[in-house]
C-alpha cells in the first residue's frame, strides 16, 4: 500500500472540508484518475482558483517538504504537476524545470484520518464493523445490495472461462454441474464439466442411460469391477462413449466425503443432473421466460428409479428419495439458475428479465454459511437471499483481502460522518 493511501482515499472521495491556497479555498472540479504506476499520484485533475481553471497532475503529500524527499524537483513526470496536496506547508517546493508548484492544504478532519489508520494498519477482517453500523443496519445492507451485479457478473466470468464457449447452454450446464452437489465438491463437478463438453452430452440428450454414464463415469466413479448389475451397464455405455468421444476420467478418490450426507453422494447427484439435462428444452424454454414453478419443477425431477433407492452403486438409501431437497433447491436457484437467466437476459437485451432475474434472490430465503454469519455476529441480520449474494461479494473481495479503502461500504461510511 502507497504511504499516502489514507489520503488518496480521502482526495477521492472528497470527504475533505475545504482546500485551500494561501489561505483561500479553491474549487475541486474533478480529483482526477488515481495513477497506479510512477508519477504523480493523480492525472487530469481539475481546479479553479479565483477565476482561472488549472488542469493537470495532483501530487498528495503529508508535508510538503517530502516533495524534495522524494527528489520530485529532479523528476520531468512532475512537471505537470498544477497542485501540490499537503496537510502541512512546511516549505515551498519547484519542479525541474524551476517552476513554484503551488502548494495547497488539504482541511481534513484528525479523527477521521486516525481511524482510516487504524484501518490500513489492522490485520482482522471486519474490524470496522463497530464503526460501520452507525450507518444503521438497513442503509448498510442497501449500500451493500450495490454489489449484487457484481457478484453474478464475477461468477459468469468464471463460468466463461471454464466453458468450452459462451453459448447460453453451456453455461446453464456448467452452473448446474458447479452446484448441484456437496460445497466441498463445486471445484470437482466443474472440472467434470469441462473434461465433458456439453455438445457431447446434448447429442444423446434422449438417452437417460447414456448421460448418466458419460458424467458419472466421467466423474471417475465407475469401478473396474462393478458393484452391481447397474453399474456394470453404466460401465459398459461409458466405455462406448470413452472410445467415441477420447474422454479421459478424473482420477478416482477426487471427490471428497467427509460430513456429506448419503443422499447428496456425487454419483447419486450427477444421476438428479442427468434426469434435469434429459428435460433440458423444458428448463431452457422455462429460464427464457423465468417460468419460477415450471424452473423448480424442471430441477426437483426425480432420478432414475436406481437412484431414488440408492446413493451410490451397491448402497442403498434408508427409503425412496425423489430429487433434490429444499435447501439445494434454493441453492441451485442462486449459484446457478439466477445467473444463467441474468446471462440470457444481457444477451438478448431483456433489461425487464435481467431485472426480474436480480428481484428472484429478494424472495428467497437469506444464506446459512460461515461468511455470513461472521456478519451477523457483529449484528447484521440479512433479509434475503440477495443480501447474503452481496455480503459474501463484500466479505471475499474487500473484507478478507482487507481492500478497505477501495470499498464501497468505507466510502459510504465515511460519506457520513463528512455529512453530519
Amino acid at each position: 500500500m502507497r504511504p499516502e493511501s489514507e489520503l488518496h482515499f480521502i482526495w477521492m472521495n472528497r470527504l475533505f472540508r475545504q482546500v485551500t491556497l494561501e489561505g483561500e479555498p479553491i474549487e475541486v472540479l474533478d480529483v482526477g484518475e488515481l495513477n497506479s504506476h510512477d508519477g504523480p499520484d493523480f492525472a487530469l485533475s481539475r481546479v479553479r482558483v479565483g477565476n482561472i481553471e488549472w488542469a493537470g497532475s495532483v501530487e498528495i503529500h503529508r508535508r510538503a517538504s517530502e516533495w524534495e524527499a522524494h527528489k520530485h524537483q529532479h523528476d520531468p513526470r512532475y512537471c505537470t504537476v498544477v497542485l501540490h496536496v499537503v496537510l502541512e506547508a512546511d516549505r515551498e517546493v519547484y519542479d525541474q524545470e524551476g517552476r513554484q508548484v503551488p502548494t495547497a492544504v488539504l482541511d481534513i478532519s484528525p479523527d477521521m484520518l486516525a481511524y482510516l489508520e487504524r484501518l490500513v494498519q489492522g490485520n482482522k477482517s471486519l474490524r470496522c464493523m463497530p464503526e460501520m453500523m452507525a450507518l444503521g443496519e438497513e442503509p448498510f445492507l442497501d449500500e451493500a445490495l450495490e454489489l449484487l451485479p457484481e457478484r453474478l457478473e464475477e461468477k459468469l466470468a468464471r463460468l466463461r472461462n471454464h466453458s468450452e464457449s459462451d453459448h447460453f447452454n453451456t453455461i446453464l450446464y456448467h452452473t448446474l454441474m458447479r452446484y448441484v452437489g456437496a460445497h466441498q465438491n463445486n471445484e470437482v463437478m466443474q472440472q467434470v464439466a469441462a473434461s465433458l463438453p456439453y455438445t457431447y452430452l446434448k447429442k444423446h440428450a434422449s438417452d437417460l442411460v447414456a448421460l448418466e454414464a458419460m458424467l458419472i463415469g466421467q466423474a471417475g466413479l465407475l469401478s473396474e469391477t462393478p458393484r452391481d448389475e447397474y453399474e456394470a451397464k453404466l460401465l459398459e455405455e461409458y466405455r462406448f462413449y470413452q472410445q467415441k468421444f477420447g474422454l479421459t476420467p478424473l482420477p478416482a478418490g477426487s471427490f471428497r466425503y467427509l460430513r456429506l450426507r448419503p443422499p447428496s453422494f456425487p454419483a447419486r447427484m450427477l444421476g438428479i443432473v442427468a434426469m434435469i439435462l434429459h428435460h433440458e428444452e423444458l428448463l431452457l424454454s422455462a429460464l427464457s421466460r423465468l417460468d419460477k414453478p415450471i424452473i423448480e419443477q424442471t430441477l426437483r425431477l426425480a432420478p432414475s428409479p436406481y437412484w431414488q433407492e440408492h446413493f451410490d452403486f451397491g448402497r442403498r438409501l434408508d427409503g425412496r428419495r425423489a430429487g433434490v431437497g429444499r435447501q439445494t433447491l434454493t441453492s441451485l436457484i442462486i449459484n446457478a439458475i439466477v445467473p444463467s437467466a441474468y446471462y440470457y437476459a444481457q444477451k438478448v437485451g431483456d433489461a425487464h428479465l435481467e431485472q426480474r432475474a436480480l428481484d428472484w434472490l429478494y424472495l428467497l430465503q437469506p444464506e446459512q454459511n460461515q461468511y455470513v454469519k461472521l456478519f451477523e455476529q457483529n449484528g447484521l441480520h440479512p433479509r434475503h437471499a440477495a443480501d447474503t449474494q452481496a455480503l459474501l461479494q463484500l466479505y471475499h473481495h474487500y473484507c478478507q483481502p482487507l481492500h478497505c479503502l477501495r470499498c464501497p461500504l468505507a466510502i459510504a461510511y465515511f460519506r457520513h460522518c463528512h455529512h453530519r
